[in-house]
């Protein structure tokens, strides 16, 4: 499957989804990750840098014993940079020369919160993650469908506001 979307024209960017993480930490051990998972995920980026195609990979959690395994698997972001789990700012601190990151607006923000607190926290994530590139506003997971739309609005213009 990942070796036709590598090779199509019509995939600009390979995305992998495989949760590894609670907000607490890991699911399994990192030794068990290391010898079962970052093997296979490996082998995804190598086939997105033969392709010259972008590698993003979404895990939820703290991701902070593994990151290295991430980053050495070629992935070139990082979705969602979970709220709860991992701090934006030490993420892009430890990784940002290495990661893009994408996300850490949280879900539970968008569906409850309101245009304004929406507005202040796209604007804190772009001053503590934006400076130097390598950082895109998103949810801090997937868009269920109970978020208000009108949220999801706030926080798109916001992100074209700020981020400029």
């Amino acid at each position: 499957m990942f070796e036709y979307f590598a090779q199509s024209d019509a995939v600009d960017v390979i995305w992998y989804s495989d949760d590894i993480a609670y907000i607490s930490g890991l699911m399994i051990s990192p030794g068990a990750l290391r010898k079962y998972f970052f093997p296979w995920l490996k082998k995804i980026g190598d086939l997105a840098k033969e392709y010259n195609k972008p590698f993003i990979y979404h895990s939820d959690g703290n991701l902070f014993k593994v990151m290295e395994d991430i980053i050495n698997s070629g992935v070139d972001a990082l979705h969602p940079i979970e709220p709860q789990a991992m701090d934006i700012t030490g993420v892009k601190k430890r990784y940002g020369d290495k990661l893009s990151l994408i996300g850490h607006v949280d879900v539970d923000l968008l569906s409850r919160g309101t245009k304004e607190e929406i507005r202040e926290k796209v604007k804190s994530n772009i001053e503590k993650a934006g400076y130097n590139g390598g950082y895109c506003v998103g949810s801090g997971n997937s868009i269920p469908d109970y978020v208000k739309f009108e949220n999801y609005v706030a926080m798109l213009e916001a992100a074209r506001e700020f981020g400029r």
